[in-house]
């Protein structure tokens, strides 16, 4: 039994038909190897893109830690710095006590010496 509208595998035009879906015409050629060219540049791009995400991504890492790093080294010299205008205030006290002394063996001596 034949079916209408079907040719046979074999047949001669069936052979020819896949000959033109086989070899596409120059300018079709021509086409696709502009199109694939495209893909290959788009491509291109795309890992370039991909590579520069990466890279500010890691710089941007890298800043953040340097960043933390550094406000933690300013909290450590704050501490010391409190530290040392602690010192500095005892310091300037017993300066301050040390010249009332002196000031007070001066006037002693001065007296003595009226004597």
């Amino acid at each position: 039994m034949k079916k209408k509208g079907l040719k046979k595998v074999g047949s001669k035009k069936a052979v020819s038909m896949k000959k033109a879906v086989k070899k596409p015409s120059g300018m079709l050629k021509e086409a696709i190897s502009d199109i694939d060219s495209e893909i290959l540049s788009l491509n291109k791009q795309k890992r370039d893109l991909n590579a520069q995400i990466k890279n500010v991504d890691f710089s941007m890492s890298n800043s953040q830690k340097v960043s933390k790093q550094l406000q933690e080294r300013i909290a450590r010299l704050m501490e010391k710095e409190a530290v040392l205008k602690e010192k500095k205030g005892k310091v300037e006290q017993r300066q301050g006590k040390l010249a009332d002394k002196l000031s007070k063996v001066q006037k002693i001596k001065f007296e003595l010496g009226e004597i």
